[in-house]
C-alpha cells in the first residue's frame, strides 16, 4: 500500500491503525479460558439470602464487595485471628458492652481478623441467646465486612470469625 492509500484508510476509518507485522506468535501464553461453571454447594449465597430461618439472624454474612477466595479464607479459618474474646457469662447488656469496646479497640489496632465467642446455648432452657444477639449486633455494623461461625479448632458454632474493615 502507498502512502495516499494509508491516508485514506485513516480518513475512512478513524482509530484503525495498520499492522507493523503480520505474523502471529504461536508460542505467546494464552489467558486461562473463562468458561462458566455452575457454582457450587460450598459457594455462599448473596449476603440478603444467607439465612437460618425467616427473621431469625443470619449464620454468616460476607460483604458483596469481597472476593470469594477472601470469603473461602475467611470461612476456613486460613486468616488467623488477632485477638479474641470470650462473652460465656455476660448478660446480654454486658455482653454488647463489652463486644462494643473489643471492636473499637480492633479497629484502633488495625486489626483484620477477631474471634468472638459467643457460645451455642447448651445451657440456656430454651435456646442460644448471646449467639443471635451477636450476630443481629455485628449485622449492624458498618465496619464488619464478614463474619461466619469458626472452625472446630477455634470453637466451631459456639464462635465466630469476624473481618473487619478499616475505619
Amino acid at each position: 500500500m502507498s502512502a495516499d492509500d494509508d491516508s485514506e484508510l485513516a480518513r475512512l476509518l478513524p482509530g484503525v491503525k495498520r499492522l507493523q507485522s503480520d505474523r502471529v506468535n504461536l508460542y505467546r501464553q494464552r489467558p486461562a479460558s473463562r468458561r462458566a461453571v455452575a457454582p457450587r454447594a460450598a459457594t455462599p449465597p448473596p449476603p440478603h439470602a444467607v439465612s437460618s430461618g425467616s427473621g431469625s439472624p443470619r449464620n454468616s454474612h460476607f460483604n458483596s464487595g469481597l472476593q470469594s477466595k477472601l470469603q473461602r479464607k475467611i470461612r476456613q479459618g486460613a486468616i488467623r485471628p488477632q485477638s479474641s474474646i470470650d462473652l460465656h457469662g455476660y448478660r446480654q447488656a454486658e455482653a454488647l458492652e463489652v463486644l462494643q469496646e473489643f471492636l473499637e479497640d480492633a479497629l484502633q489496632r488495625r486489626y483484620r481478623m477477631v474471634l468472638i465467642i459467643h457460645g451455642q446455648g447448651f445451657r440456656s432452657q430454651t435456646e442460644a441467646i448471646l449467639k443471635p444477639l451477636v450476630q443481629s449486633w455485628l449485622a449492624a455494623q458498618p465496619l464488619v465486612l464478614a463474619w461466619c461461625p469458626a472452625q472446630a479448632r477455634d470453637g466451631a458454632a459456639g464462635a465466630s470469625y469476624v473481618y473487619l474493615g478499616t475505619g
